[in-house]
């Protein structure tokens, strides 16, 4: 069984989720090692999002993009670790000087992005609060 499964008291398997040192039990250490694609994109998001928000970015990261910095999602519009809508913000977008959606996909520029629009919306924009 691999380390980051748990046993729960009736014989199932579920994902064990870890604080900010590893809110993302399903990553094996090999994933989390230093200049890997995760790596790099847990990185970004500790750099830009405050503490006390970190944990649920990392979770939102999780669950829009598996902490895949180049994913693309909703038919092709949605761009990086935070499957941010470029035609949805494109004002907010242009406003923080991205001016193509491929730049959405540095992780950085991406946890920028998801940051601001969280300070305007709060998690609405994603549909959920993680």
């Amino acid at each position: 069984m691999p380390a980051w499964f748990l046993r729960s008291t009736g014989g199932l398997l579920l994902p064990l989720l870890l604080s900010v040192a590893g809110a993302l039990g399903t990553l094996s250490p090999a994933a989390l090692a230093r200049g890997t694609p995760r790596a790099d994109a847990l990185e970004a998001i500790r750099q830009v999002w405050p503490q006390e928000h970190l944990d649920s970015a990392i979770r939102l990261a999780h669950l829009e993009s598996g902490l895949t910095p180049t994913a693309r999602g909703c038919g092709g519009d949605c761009f990086g670790l935070f499957q941010i809508h470029f035609g949805a913000n494109r004002g907010l977008i242009a406003a923080m000087g991205i001016r193509s959606p491929e730049e959405l996909l540095d992780p950085l520029v991406n946890s920028s992005v998801a940051y601001a629009i969280f300070r305007q919306s709060g998690w609405q924009p994603w549909g959920i609060e993680p």
